[in-house]
């Protein structure tokens, strides 16, 4: 006799938002591990796309965010407003160290640094000095991503909230799945992926708040 299961799994969604504008993003400076709060602006950015996921009726079970505290502070707002009481603070979700070149300002990098830098974007094993190198980053980016995903069940609905690096490795680097495009992760925008199951690949459904 057939029993139809009345309690189909829903796929699992992640959102994925880039803190808010930070007073280093509003200046010009270089942050990685440093620590910088939000600006107004930066708040009013979290407050808003909080209030865009409650109008599309968008519930998280939980939150998981990098623990410095521009990503801190959007992850607080956002929070609050949606009332998720499960906020999760991890290192393992930080920008790269970029080491030396930290709380320098973009518009005084020379050509030569310019050029290290790019060397070590090029060569993963090449370590910014007193920073870390991309394999490193890589890692406990992927480390973190697939304990959130053991932790959860499979209809989970999990928000995510980081930097333009920790967030381009999960989605390049660990799911393979960033789009060809030039754009880089906007201040509070919406990124999204799903699966059906564990057996099948994520897919990117949203990238700076526009459909896949």
């Amino acid at each position: 006799m057939y029993i139809p299961n009345l309690r189909r799994k829903q796929p699992v969604k992640i959102a994925l938002i880039r803190h808010g504008e930070s007073e280093a993003n509003k200046n010009g400076i270089i942050q990685g591990h440093l620590d910088f709060s939000l600006t107004e602006k930066g708040k009013q950015q979290a407050i808003e796309i909080a209030s865009n996921l409650l109008k599309k009726e968008m519930h998280f079970q939980k939150i998981y965010s990098s623990d410095l505290s521009r990503a801190k502070e959007t992850a607080e707002i956002i929070a609050e407003k949606l009332k998720i009481a499960d906020l999760n603070f991890d290192a393992r979700l930080r920008e790269f160290n970029l080491g030396i070149f930290q709380g320098r300002n973009n518009y005084e990098m020379t050509e030569e640094e310019k050029k290290f830098l790019q060397s070590c974007w090029a060569d993963h094993t090449k370590r910014v000095p007193e920073g870390e190198n991309v394999v490193e980053m890589k890692t406990r980016v992927k480390n973190i991503f697939d304990e959130i995903i053991q932790e959860n069940d499979e209809d989970s609905n999990i928000l995510i909230i980081g930097h333009g690096g920790s967030l381009y490795h999960i989605l390049h680097s660990t799911l393979l799945i960033f789009p060809e495009t030039n754009e880089w992760f906007e201040n509070c925008k919406f990124n999204a992926i799903f699966r059906v199951s564990e057996k099948d690949n994520w897919k990117l459904t949203y990238f700076n708040d526009k459909k896949m």
